[in-house]
């Protein structure tokens, strides 16, 4: 019998279709998007048109992301004026939810993600209510929006985070002013999180709207410190973007959107991928803060992992 040897060239080529796949993350906060036209979600925000939808369409479709993190968003139906149902599936923080049920509006913007259909073998969801704190004036801050893809039998975990805003860059021990008491209270419930998932056999990222310039402070950072502190053992964490200013037309110049991986995570990620999609000038609008006063950020992560 003859054994015929391949050229290397079409040998590599079929060896690589074994490795693993990848999965494009993005974290997008689309800054009060209302599932209304022509009409503010909130005093200040921006009342969005057809054609302002087209927009954020364009650059959902340049970050090409199998799955966006989203934050400011009023539900699901504001969802999908971007992300339509013949693409994708919508996984929205059940406070959403309870708000229609209740007749509350107690913050109209809710974190979730938006999946694209076929690229998961299953997908489910879980609220992270313990996020929401108190504020000082007795509001209750943002869920985070867990989800559990499955692809080829292997498991990622993600949650999408709107942290408490005001207090980007103050000091939290101790913390004086309302914005900062309130972040600071976040701390415990976001680590018990992290806690928790590090000792599952699940590999995590926490994606969002962090609302804290933590690379101004570094790895001192009195949040980053807090969860990043090696309890259980073996915990360790990794963020994108790292120690790298922001370009984003909005005008922050230090990222306050993370993408954090555990340890296990963190291997399957492609660093030198990251990358912050920057809104076209002619697309811009300043006085209105459109498409959105934060820049989608996309990474790839090769998984599941080959075996």
């Amino acid at each position: 019998m003859r054994v015929r040897l391949l050229p290397m060239a079409l040998a590599a080529a079929l060896m690589s279709t074994a490795v693993s796949a990848e999965i494009r993350v993005a974290s997008w906060n689309l800054n009060n998007l209302h599932h209304r036209l022509e009409e503010p979600l909130r005093p200040g925000a921006p009342a969005r048109t057809a054609t302002d939808i087209e927009i954020l369409r364009k650059y959902r479709d340049r970050a090409n992301a199998d799955v966006f993190a989203l934050q400011e968003v009023n539900g699901p139906r504001a969802a999908q004026l971007v992300f339509p149902s013949a693409g994708w599936d919508l996984f929205f923080s059940g406070r959403y939810a309870d708000d229609l049920i209740t007749g509350r509006e107690s913050d109209r913007i809710y974190t979730g993600f938006a999946v694209r259909r076929g690229v998961f073998d299953a997908v489910s969801k879980r609220d992270v209510a313990e996020l929401s704190v108190r504020h000082t004036d007795g509001r209750p801050t943002r869920w985070g929006t867990e989800i559990l893809v499955e692809k080829d039998g292997d498991l990622l975990r993600l949650m999408s985070v709107h942290l408490k805003s005001g207090c980007h860059a103050g000091s939290l021990e101790p913390a004086t002013s309302p914005d900062c008491i309130t972040l600071a209270a976040q701390r415990a419930p976001l680590e018990s999180w992290i806690d928790a998932a590090a000792t599952a056999r699940v590999p995590f990222v926490i994606v969002g709207d962090w609302n804290r310039r933590i690379d101004v402070h570094g790895q001192g950072d009195h949040v980053w410190a807090e969860i990043d502190d090696g309890d259980p053992s073996g915990l360790g964490l990794s963020r994108l973007p790292l120690n790298r200013d922001s370009s984003c037309n909005s005008g922050f110049t230090k990222a306050i959107d993370f993408l954090v991986f555990d340890a296990r995570a963190w291997t399957l990620a492609r660093e030198a991928s990251f990358e912050e999609i920057v809104y076209d000038a002619g697309d811009w609008d300043a006085q209105r803060r459109t498409p959105s006063d934060h820049c989608p950020i996309v990474v790839v992560l090769d998984w599941p992992a080959a075996d």
